[in-house]
């Protein structure tokens, strides 16, 4: 008879011979990681997991839809860029409960998936207009791929760039 403790691992059929390194994954959200019983079937059943909403644009500013959280000025290119201020807590949240399993499970790693940065229903309005308000004229199309650029780089850096505690873990 089959029980839910002799069921084995989802992963185990495709990491072959032929594939060590098969990807077998699983989109979770924080609610996951805080779940013990779902953190045990994702511990048990995959080495990787994609973030459902955390690294899109309303989650890293914070769900604030409605106006921008804030500005301040960075470097982009050698040049000033007023940008919204970013909030990586909620990504941040299901990243320290992998790295923690990574860390007392060497031998069974979880990778995560970098997925999506840029979505267009899950970006705030306000990210497409002057000075961050919607009741603003858009920004010109240069202005937007620099607005891209830096939230692309400035996300990625964070989370993959060589000081950051989760370098390594992305694939």
């Amino acid at each position: 008879s089959i029980s839910e403790e002799n069921i084995p691992p989802l992963q185990d059929a495709f990491l072959t011979d032929f594939d060590k390194n098969f990807i077998v994954g699983a989109a979770i959200n924080g609610e996951t990681v805080d779940d013990p019983v779902r953190m045990e079937v994702v511990t048990k059943h995959f080495n990787a997991v994609t973030l459902e909403n955390e690294l899109k644009p309303d989650a890293m500013f914070g769900y604030s839809n409605s106006t921008c959280p804030g500005t301040e000025i960075v470097e982009l290119n050698g040049e000033e860029l007023e940008v919204p201020i970013l909030d990586y807590s909620r990504a941040e949240h299901i990243l320290d409960k992998i790295l923690e399993w990574n860390q007392a499970n060497p031998e069974k790693q979880i990778k995560v998936r970098g997925h999506v940065l840029i979505w267009h229903s899950q970006t705030p309005e306000w990210f497409f207009h002057k000075g961050y308000d919607k009741a603003q004229d858009y920004v010109s199309i240069e202005e937007m791929d620099k607005r891209q650029e830096w939230y692309i780089k400035t996300v990625l850096t964070h989370f993959t760039g060589p000081d950051s505690k989760y370098n390594g873990m992305f694939y």
